[in-house]
């Protein structure tokens, strides 16, 4: 099967899909516009929206079906849509969050207020409202965001976050350790609600011993090896999921930190070892964790093989080519 990914790259997913894809026996292309300072690199090309102009033709010829990211398709506006749609491509639209996540809704499903997308809810329906007349499927991490786009698409799939676990090394929580690592990586403070977590430290640190680094501006591979030495790791406390950062901590072996609303977590595996937190309990949280360093260890290493069981590329890629299945009609082989 020919597969083009374009043209946001988020967290590493892009690559890591496209990578698995080749390993699955697939011909893959992937091309991203979206250039952070995390520098993901590896499995696909990054570019800008000029050279993709110069590619669609090529592309729509070459390609059985088009996997786009974030609300974008290959030309600016999604102007090439109806092109494409038009000359009878198979398409699928993964969305990653923000691009999709309305003021309106969140209101309504999330007691804690996060920061507003950077769209109004009026251009988050305009563009689903456009995008869904040429898609009809739709890709989500989990529940939490599946509200945001269930109304637009006829078909809405669940796909988990994508980890190439064999490549990350590990290191559980010692669990003598009686002055922990917490650590704390905010890509946007506001939306993580650090504000919440540096209360919580500032308040422990009156009475617990223990070590706190908050990571930020720093590219994705340096930032890797200082979670290598945290025993805590503090992900997102006011979305209601957990993102890209508490998998690749689970995979290191670490404790994760983060809230999912009860209506997300009931549709994970019973087994997810995230230690649930929000920003009225983050302190107990933290502070049950620092005094049980066994519990610590613990929770780490059920992280490692939570990863292995649900996050692993190689669990992902058979359950994104069941649903590139669906939208071709046949069955599609790994």
């Amino acid at each position: 099967m020919r597969i083009v990914h374009a043209p946001t790259e988020i967290s590493g997913q892009m690559r890591t899909l496209v990578g698995g894809l080749r390993q699955a026996g697939h011909q893959v292309n992937g091309y991203n516009w979206f250039h952070t300072y995390l520098k993901y690199s590896g499995n696909i090309i990054n570019t800008d929206a000029y050279e993709l102009i110069k590619m669609i033709e090529p592309l729509a010829g070459y390609a059985d079906l088009f996997h786009f990211h974030n609300s974008n398709s290959l030309l600016v506006k999604n102007a090439d849509l109806p092109m494409l749609h038009g000359k009878g491509k198979q398409m699928v639209m993964h969305h990653w969050g923000n691009d999709v996540r309305s003021k309106n809704a969140t209101a309504r499903l999330n007691p804690y207020p996060i920061p507003p997308s950077y769209h109004t809810d009026e251009r988050i329906h305009e563009n689903l409202t456009y995008i869904s007349q040429y898609i009809k499927h739709a890709i989500v991490q989990d529940y939490e965001l599946y509200p945001h786009v269930a109304d637009y698409y006829e078909h809405v799939h669940m796909l988990p976050l994508a980890c190439m676990h064999e490549e990350i090394p590990y290191a559980y929580p010692s669990a003598d350790n009686k002055n922990p690592m917490i650590i704390h990586a905010p890509t946007n403070r506001e939306f993580k609600g650090s504000a919440y977590v540096e209360k919580a430290i500032d308040d422990l640190k009156r009475t617990h011993a223990f070590t706190y680094r908050a990571i930020e501006k720093m590219n994705h591979q340096q930032a890797m090896q200082m979670y290598l030495e945290a025993d805590i790791i503090v992900d997102q406390i006011l979305c209601g999921t957990y993102g890209m950062l508490s998998v690749e901590a689970m995979a290191m072996g670490k404790v994760v930190v983060a809230y999912v609303r009860d209506d997300v977590l009931a549709k994970f595996p019973d087994d997810l070892p995230i230690v649930v937190a929000n920003p009225d309990t983050i302190r107990d949280v933290l502070r049950s964790l620092i005094e049980d360093p066994k519990r610590r260890r613990k929770v780490g290493k059920a992280g490692r093989a939570y990863v292995e069981s649900f996050h692993s590329v190689d669990k992902v890629v058979p359950k994104l080519l069941g649903i590139y299945s669906k939208i071709e009609g046949r069955t599609v082989g790994g």
